[in-house]
């Protein structure tokens, strides 16, 4: 029997945004207005390769000034369960950011992202990270036969990009993710979640709820923060 959720709620903390961070939100939201529009030109692989072009760090994942992001994935690393990680895989790694934060808990980190300029990029600026490696990788190609399987599985604000977010195609999508999840192994999902007042934050709950139902999946716990939500759960050894 899965165990009861348990929902985890502190208030936010102090200055964990400046003003300087309402452009931060400004620049995403044009970033997902181009990617639509390039998406219908040309396609989910080549529109994220042009994005990249365009924009070399779309989402600002790296920008210094915006206090946000940095906050987001220090709390994010915070809320894994404390034990050794083998193998980890961050599914969209963009520019790696927290594919190399992650490396300082595991003993390998693969990111893996539709883009080749992302991967790229990402691999340039880890060159100096020894335990962290970068493949281009379709999230619906995912096949744990070339890619062997993971303890830990981050999947952070990127399935809401998929090109179908019908219930039947984030089922696809989740069970390609769970293949490469080795039993016992911890997933841990984030997605923004602003109050349902987005696109995005209205499928927040679908996406979490998706892979909570998956028979081998059972849920530990759940975080809130502003304005986002995380979710970690484990994949049940047979018994």
């Amino acid at each position: 029997m899965k165990s009861s959720r348990r929902m985890l709620f502190s208030p936010s903390p102090k200055l964990f945004m400046s003003f300087r961070d309402i452009s931060f939100w400004i620049r995403s939201a044009r970033t997902d207005l181009l990617l639509k529009r390039l998406r219908r030109r040309h396609g989910d692989e080549q529109a994220f390769n042009r994005l990249y072009r365009i924009l070399h760090d779309p989402w600002s994942a790296a920008v210094p000034h915006y206090r946000y992001q940095p906050l987001k994935y220090r709390v994010v690393l915070s809320l894994l369960p404390q034990r050794t990680y083998r193998r980890a895989l961050d599914i969209g790694c963009g520019l790696g950011v927290f594919s190399r934060l992650l490396a300082q808990q595991c003993n390998q980190v693969l990111g893996i992202d539709i883009s080749q300029c992302a991967v790229d990029s990402a691999a340039r600026a880890s060159a100096t990270v020894p335990n962290v490696q970068f493949r281009k990788v379709d999230l619906l190609k995912l096949d744990s036969v070339s890619l062997g399987q993971f303890d830990l599985v981050v999947l952070a604000d990127t399935i809401y990009y998929l090109p179908d977010l019908s219930q039947r195609g984030l089922q696809t999508a989740r069970e390609r993710i769970l293949q490469t999840l080795a039993p016992g192994g911890i997933l841990m999902l984030v997605n923004h979640y602003l109050f349902q007042l987005d696109s995005h934050s209205r499928l927040t709950r679908t996406i979490h709820e998706c892979f909570r139902s998956a028979n081998s999946m059972r849920m530990e716990r759940e975080h809130r923060r502003p304005f986002y939500l995380v979710s970690v759960l484990e994949r049940m050894t047979a018994k």
